[in-house]
């Protein structure tokens, strides 16, 4: 996989100009990432008349959409066709921190670097898995953060529920583990 700073660029006007829809300066702003793969059900999932309806119903006026090796020209129609919605869309940068950082709300693919990137900036997390993977770790993964209560988790079939149920406040701050405690246990672990 190429990082996040490489890859495809977007060819398609389309998908990665900026779009604006009369935004509100005052909503709330939604950052989207699939990771550096491609995860078209998330981006069709997201462009359902109903799930831009739930985002503007939750005041969001900004979003901002990662598509990696994936075509979002004309997956996203819905969406960036939506008045009040300023939509902006782009394959890779060289990190997505700051997205994510200016963003009320991630929505991201299932992929351990992209949650953790996340909960370690402290955002609220929605996660989407992508059922199709086989033997899906990213799943087990999604289950037992969202069982700590740090984050939310659903499928691309279950997002428009998601978003309208999603409840931030609800949701646990992440503390990263301690690598030194992990090299104390197998230092004592290997003298026995």
């Amino acid at each position: 996989m190429p990082p996040r700073g490489r890859g495809r660029a977007a060819t398609d006007a389309a998908a990665s100009s900026k779009t604006p829809n009369s935004a509100v300066a005052s909503g709330k702003r939604l950052f989207v990432t699939v990771g550096t793969t491609s995860f078209d059900a998330l981006l069709a999932a997201l462009d359902r008349p109903k799930v831009v309806a739930t985002l503007r119903a939750r005041g969001f006026t900004s979003v901002a959409v990662q598509f990696g090796r994936g075509e979002a020209s004309g997956r996203v129609r819905n969406l960036v066709s939506r008045p009040g919605l300023e939509v902006s869309m782009f394959a890779f940068k060289p990190s997505l921190e700051a997205e994510m950082r200016a963003s009320d709300l991630v929505i991201t693919h299932a992929g351990a670097g992209s949650i953790f990137e996340c909960l370690a900036v402290e955002k609220p997390c929605l996660v989407v898995v992508n059922e199709r993977l086989m033997g899906n770790h990213q799943a087990e993964l999604a289950e037992a953060l969202a069982e700590r209560g740090h984050l939310r988790w659903c499928v691309p079939a279950n997002l428009e529920q998601a978003l309208a149920e999603f409840e931030p406040e609800s949701l646990v701050p992440y503390e990263g583990g301690d690598p030194e405690g992990v090299a104390r246990a197998l230092d004592q672990l290997l003298s026995c």
